[in-house]
């Protein structure tokens, strides 16, 4: 099926073809059919808007696609699926909730996508579990996101520019983990647990803010923070971490919800500073890992207790007026 000029085309319809092939004399093309799908490689090239799939729909790309030759805005809605193909998107507008899945079995079948504009929709993205090589690779500016969930990732999903959605998610089917954009926040309770590596920032000045709290506990590789880590009065709890520049990590608590807990810390040659709440009671700090390698460990603004019963070997332990109480157990 070719279409070679038209101001506007609609195929609303479920459409199974070999090839699709739409081309610059092209304006807006419409194709939202629930079921369609297209055998070989689908990149339309047309001047106008492009709108794929529809609400709770889907559509199989079994060839891959790519929409970054398109000159309008791209808008796609329900799931987008591929056989292992990949599939190429440049900056696109969820119209809907959205899953992109390649259904990977090979390294060849990527997610690629430039800026994201949410629309308050949840995004999912899924190459294939245990698949090395099968990456999503996020360069644009995701804004205004739902929910962003990662499922059966074999490679790393980066995201290297800035992000705000609400909750983050990625359970132990996603291997590698990276943000490093200067300013992301989160405004619901985020959880990761995959089962590789986890890297929150690339700069001390880049920004993190978890509005619902953030858990890391169950990220089984390393996980390794560069830069500040916040929350509004929400709980922060992290398993082992390694410090791969000057950190921060601050859940601004208001109450007795917002605690901070870890794991063990492995400095690197870095600072570490920890804060609560200033003269918010039992708002507090439990660190039950050893901490190694920390140049300076600041504790500030702490409400409650402090409390450090692992191994405690840094240069310089530094606790200021606004913090309560400090209990340090460790043997050693």
């Amino acid at each position: 099926l070719t279409l070679t000029s038209a101001a506007s085309a609609t195929l609303s319809g479920d459409v199974d073809v070999t090839a699709l092939s739409v081309d610059n004399n092209v304006g807006n093309l419409t194709f939202t059919g629930n079921g369609s799908s297209i055998t070989n490689a689908f990149a339309p090239n047309n001047t106008g808007t492009l709108t794929l799939g529809t609400s709770g729909g889907t559509q199989t790309y079994n060839g891959g696609l790519n929409t970054s030759n398109t000159d309008g805005t791209v808008t796609v809605n329900g799931t987008l699926a591929t056989s292992n193909d990949a599939i190429v998107l440049g900056a696109v507008t969820l119209g809907s909730a959205v899953t992109i899945d390649t259904n990977a079995s090979a390294n060849s079948a990527d997610i690629t996508v430039a800026a994201i504009t949410g629309g308050s929709n949840n995004l999912t993205l899924s190459t294939g579990n245990n698949i090395t090589g099968a990456d999503v690779t996020a360069s644009g500016a995701i804004s205004g996101l739902g929910n962003l969930t990662l499922v059966d990732v074999g490679g790393t999903a980066t995201f290297s520019n800035n992000v705000a959605a609400a909750a983050l998610s990625a359970n132990n089917t996603v291997a590698n983990i990276t943000f490093t954009g200067s300013t992301n926040t989160f405004s619901a309770a985020s959880t990761l647990a995959n089962d590789g590596t986890l890297i929150f920032g690339d700069a001390t000045g880049d920004s993190f803010t978890f509005n619902g709290g953030l858990n890391t506990a169950s990220v089984a590789g390393t996980v390794t923070l560069n830069t500040s880590i916040s929350s509004s009065n929400d709980a922060m709890v992290f398993g082992a971490i390694t410090l791969g520049n000057n950190v921060t990590l601050d859940t601004n608590a208001s109450s007795t919800t917002g605690d901070l807990t870890l794991g063990v810390v492995t400095g690197g040659s870095n600072t570490l500073t920890l804060s609560t709440g200033n003269n918010v009671a039992n708002s507090d700090i439990t660190a039950s890992g050893n901490i190694s390698g920390v140049t300076t460990l600041t504790l500030a603004d702490v409400g409650g207790t402090a409390t450090l019963s692992g191994d405690v070997d840094v240069t310089t332990l530094a606790v200021g007026n606004t913090v309560a109480n400090v209990a340090i157990n460790g043997n050693g």
